[in-house]
């Protein structure tokens, strides 16, 4: 899984950077997509459906309760991406 982490994790940043305005260095796993990168609403649903057309998951309906950091992030889109992920996931 850690292969896959990577390659979620050089897909993601940029792709946050873009969304959210930032310089892609600004895009570190513990930045806060809110406190740190300055996020709106908006920004928070581009990305999400930005991920769900890159990444093919479907994060609407999953449980995104501590999801917090663009490595919180990440790590929602791998166990997404695992095989047998969306039969535990609320829809």
């Amino acid at each position: 899984m850690e292969a896959e982490h990577g390659d979620v994790w050089e897909a993601l940043r940029p792709l946050c950077a873009r969304v959210m305005s930032v310089p892609p260095e600004a895009v570190v796993p513990q930045a806060r997509l809110v406190a740190d990168l300055g996020a709106d609403s908006l920004d928070i649903t581009e990305l999400e459906a930005a991920s769900e057309e890159l990444f093919g998951v479907c994060l609407r309906g999953t449980d995104k309760v501590g999801v917090s950091t663009v490595g919180d992030v990440a790590d929602l889109i791998v166990r997404l991406r695992t095989p047998g992920a969306h039969s535990t996931l609320a829809r």
